[in-house]
């Protein structure tokens, strides 16, 4: 989507770009009584799902029911033409992560929990009425006037209104991985409990300079914000009350039910944190010669196993000023069409069955996706792009062995009218004519020939060179002819039954 500055959008004119991210562009705009407004506008690609109108119009009326002194109004919401808008009160301010990104250091306790505790609050409003964040992040904070003890959340029901086209099923996922909740990881929507969850991510970075975890990519980020303790501030900070750790620690919980029973509760526990009397700070010298203790055991206890890269680098090599990436991904149509070429009726494409057939080597099965991308966001590096297929194992009694590739298909073909001889080569695709010898990845299916689940697939380098201009043909997939022929797998398509097990196709990405 091209810059929309000066034009009208009904009844509002659009100013100035203010920001864009994966989601939508936002707006400086003036209404037409003369007062400033902010107008968010989401991506037409969003909006082409035929279910989304109804559900934007449903998640923006209730997100406007919303009325807290911390959280943007919405004032208006609608659609013109393809483009879905919503109009919020403009906030004259910086978020808290262009603050942070400009600080040499963190926050003071009495600076970050009057900040937290508002924002908890303003949770605590929404969750009593039924609407939960979802992605919950210093981004999405913003501060009137640049005061830290006026921050203001925006972004409410944008997550749910997007629910149509970014799937939150198993293997993928919808938020910000740096905040996201152990729960939203694994797949789950997410409740009050994950939004609490957030906050005390940026809780943690606030006091302490930096997120609970960083890792090199975002599904491993993820993995560790279900799997790892995250470090105790003190243990850092030692200056830190034992009271606001405590707090900071049950946010972070693992299991929701371990955290606060409500963002009320937390933002009570933190108010109380500055509370506890302040112990006198021990000598300077006490702090250096305990560091160069802690210093030596751990280079003695290192040299034996080998110099680590961790010593020498950043954690995991991430700068956690660096913005945090987002996860997008498109579920069915139109992002990603679908043709079944059938071995056994050479002619029939079976682009509208709900569920098809692939076999190892004995048959010439194969798979063809078409993927449409969406309109992608200025000045961002594409991370990762996965497909992903939900496969159900058929006569799994006799499945012994099968691997899966994914290969990109270098003809252009017609989902609707493909077969075998049109526009293929040979029966069954021929490699490195139809479709790309070397594959982009190759999967092992084990456990999936035994039980149903979700087939994910890595096509990051087609994606990569189709964003830089190549031509997009889609991706073929295939058994590979070390399988043996008995291994069979059901693949649900965009035409099946539960709109849940439609194809998806996640993509990560990171702003510059």
């Amino acid at each position: 989507m091209s810059d929309l500055s000066g034009r009208m959008l009904s009844g509002y004119r659009l100013l100035e770009l203010l920001g864009a991210g994966g989601m939508a562009q936002v707006y400086r705009a003036v209404a037409t009584d003369g007062s400033p407004v902010a107008v968010k506008v989401l991506y037409p690609h969003l909006t082409a799902d035929p279910g989304f109108v109804a559900r934007f119009e449903r998640e923006a009326a209730a997100a406007a029911e919303l009325d807290h002194p911390h959280i943007v109004h919405i004032l208006d919401h609608g659609a013109d033409g393809e483009l879905s808008y919503l109009v919020m009160e403009l906030v004259d301010g910086p978020s808290l992560r262009s603050v942070l990104a400009e600080r040499t250091e963190p926050l003071s306790p009495q600076e970050a929990v009057p900040l937290i505790a508002a924002v908890a609050e303003a949770l605590d409003h929404a969750h009593r009425r039924g609407v939960v964040h979802r992605d919950v992040k210093p981004s999405n904070i913003l501060l009137r006037g640049g005061r830290l003890d006026d921050p203001v959340l925006t972004d409410f029901g944008v997550a749910r209104m997007v629910e149509a086209t970014v799937s939150t099923a198993s293997g993928t996922v919808l938020g910000t991985p740096t905040y996201m909740a152990p729960e939203q990881g694994q797949g789950e929507p997410g409740d009050a409990r994950s939004d609490i969850y957030a906050l005390g991510v940026v809780l943690y970075e606030l006091l302490l300079g930096q997120p609970p975890f960083a890792a090199e990519s975002p599904y491993a980020l993820i993995l560790r914000h279900i799997h790892t303790p995250p470090p105790a501030p003190r243990a850092i900070r030692p200056d830190l009350p034992r009271s606001l750790e405590a707090a900071v620690m049950q946010a972070l919980a693992k299991e929701p039910a371990a955290r606060y029973a409500s963002a009320a509760e937390f933002a009570d526990a933190l108010r109380q944190s500055l509370e506890e009397p302040v112990r006198p700070a021990r000598p300077v010298w006490a702090y250096a010669l305990a560091g160069v203790v802690i210093l030596l055991l751990a280079l003695a206890a290192t040299w034996r196993l080998g110099w680590p890269r961790a010593l020498l680098s950043p954690i995991d090599g991430v700068n956690a000023a660096r913005p945090t990436p987002a996860v997008l991904t498109l579920q069915g149509g139109p992002a990603i069409v679908d043709t079944w070429l059938d071995p056994d009726v050479p002619d029939r494409p079976a682009a509208g069955d709900g569920k098809i057939h692939l076999q190892g080597p004995s048959t010439p099965d194969r798979l063809a996706y078409r993927l449409t991308l969406p309109q992608w966001p200025a000045h961002t590096d594409l991370l990762t792009a996965t497909l992903s297929i939900y496969t159900v194992p058929w006569k799994a009694e006799e499945n012994r062995f099968a691997t899966v590739t994914a290969h990109r298909i270098l003809i252009d073909w017609n989902p609707a009218t493909a077969t075998y001889d049109t526009p293929w080569s040979a029966p069954g695709l021929a490699p490195g004519v139809d479709y790309d010898a070397q594959p982009l990845t190759t999967v092992p299916l084990a456990d999936l020939l035994q039980h149903e689940g979700w087939l994910s697939l890595d096509i990051t380098p087609a994606v990569r060179d189709w964003l830089a201009g190549q031509p997009n043909y889609g991706i073929a997939v295939r058994m590979t002819d070390d399988s043996f022929g008995m291994a069979h797998l059901w693949v649900y398509s965009a035409e099946y039954e539960d709109s849940n097990l439609y194809p998806k196709l996640t993509l990560v990405y990171q702003p510059r």
